[in-house]
């Protein structure tokens, strides 16, 4: 990238940054309704301030219910005192891309920093035992395009309702609970799922890379399929976790479900298990354990012009993961890192073979490596590593010369937060393989391609009160 543009737009995305910085408070705070309630900055709940990587004190605020803390007095709301449990969100992004041809890389603007999404958080303490996490979200370049004029989609996004307790005795800690939520790995308190990775701002338009993920990690029922677990945290230390969650499509659970989610996999009963081993000590901790579900999503039908349904058949999707965690937070330095290794067993319905695949199974090994370093709750720097080994399938991966799903990914990314209620910064993938190819022979839309074609980069600002 010419180095003229870059600094042309850092200086437009600084600009745009500067005015959200004259709306900002002097108190900082990461989802400010959990602060408000708690009284506490966000550096107490999420390391280095950076939503949304948990410290060990917001972990057991998750784990506690969202219940920590006061409520607002609703009944009589005092201005000054008791504001409402209520957030705003708002990111902006400019996009870069190495190559436009043929749509490789979408439709989606990237030549002018734009306002793309909007989210609305409320939630918190209900009761001494009940809380939740609730998201609303819109996104401008998520709907429909009509010439150069988009439809934005908007929807409930991740949402969660906890009832928990906490049994405390001289030589025992036990925490206990039971969830609702509305995506798979909604649960997770140490931001080694796809879920609540590192990553603090994904791109509005990803283009089209060959980057085939597991089921699990894929979110293809995002919001679409309401789960229900239960949990228990032994002193600080032992985890484990049990959930069922099923596709829904009428009744009152229906609230929970992102409108336009038909064309989502609808999914039977699918178990999810999480282990985990908890350690910490001084300014640091340590997670290891191990997470997996077994879904069992139903594919389409002529009736229903290939759309996900119930008289479909149904493919099983076999995911199981070890995880592991390490945070250092001590004021000024703070450090995360996280490893995620997955494992996908995949067997289609027989009436898929020759249409959506060509193996009746298939095998898909991904890794997932992040490191953050944050000085001062301000300045930071992140560097992610994805990749992926598997079975060749030449319908299922049609991009590369032998049908292989082998891919390679850095990315590299910096920040800035001068108030912590705004975040800027730049991040910018790299592709090394695609196709289990690093030369110009990936095919789409009748033309060749590099893995270098598909690089992506952002310019983005967030803004959270």
């Amino acid at each position: 990238m010419p180095l003229h543009p870059f600094i042309r737009n850092l200086v437009a995305g600084s600009v745009f940054a500067a005015m959200l910085l004259a709306l900002i408070p002097s108190t900082a705070s990461a989802v400010p309704l959990y602060a408000r309630q708690t009284g506490q900055n966000c550096v107490a709940c999420h390391v280095g301030g950076m939503y949304p990587l948990l410290t060990s004190f917001g972990r057991m605020f998750k784990l506690t219910g969202y219940t920590m803390g006061n409520r607002p007095n609703l009944d009589a709301l005092e201005v000054q005192n008791d504001a409402p449990p209520i957030s705003v969100m708002l990111q902006g992004a400019r996009q870069y891309y190495t190559n436009t041809s043929n749509s490789i890389n979408g439709a989606a603007p990237s030549s002018a920093m734009d306002m793309q999404v909007i989210s609305l958080f409320s939630g918190g303490k209900i009761t001494d035992n009940i809380g939740a996490f609730v998201q609303w979200t819109q996104q401008k370049y998520s709907g429909t395009q009509t010439g150069t004029q988009w439809t934005g989609a908007a929807g409930i996004d991740n949402t969660e309702f906890r009832y928990a307790d906490r049994i405390l005795e001289p030589d025992s800690d036990l925490v206990y609970g039971a969830y609702i939520n509305n995506r798979s790995t909604m649960s997770d308190v140490w931001n080694t799922t796809e879920n609540w990775s590192n990553v603090f701002v994904g791109f509005f338009n990803g283009g089209s890379p060959q980057s085939p993920v597991t089921f699990l990690d894929s979110a293809a029922t995002q919001h679409g399929m309401i789960g229900a677990g239960a949990y228990l945290f032994k002193n600080n230390t032992w985890y484990g976790e049990l959930a069922v969650y099923k596709s829904v499509t009428h009744g009152p659970a229906t609230f929970l479900l992102t409108t336009g989610t038909t064309g989502m996999p609808l999914v039977d009963p699918s178990p999810y298990v999480r282990l985990a081993y908890n350690k910490e000590f001084g300014p640091h901790s340590f997670e290891l354990g191990m997470h997996g579900m077994v879904s069992y999503a139903h594919n389409g039908t002529v009736a229903t012009g290939g759309v996900s349904d119930w008289a479909g058949t149904v493919n099983t999707y076999r995911d199981v993961a070890l995880d592991g965690q390490y945070q250092y937070v001590q004021d000024p330095h703070y450090v995360a890192a996280h490893a995620r290794f997955s494992h996908e067993n995949a067997s289609y319905a027989a009436d898929q073979i020759g249409s959506l695949v060509a193996n009746p199974t298939n095998i898909l090994n991904e890794t997932y490596l992040d490191a953050s370093y944050i000085y001062k709750t301000r300045y930071g720097a992140m560097l992610m590593y994805q990749s992926a080994t598997g079975s060749a399938d030449t319908l299922l991966n049609p991009m590369g010369p032998a049908g292989s799903p082998d891919w390679k990914a850095w990315t590299p990314q910096i920040f800035w937060a001068p108030w912590q209620n705004v975040r800027m910064g730049y991040q910018y993938v790299i592709y090394t393989q695609m196709g289990g190819t690093t030369g110009r022979n990936l095919s789409f839309g009748g033309a060749s391609y590099s893995p270098h074609d598909f690089n992506t980069s952002m310019l983005y600002a967030s803004f959270i009160y």
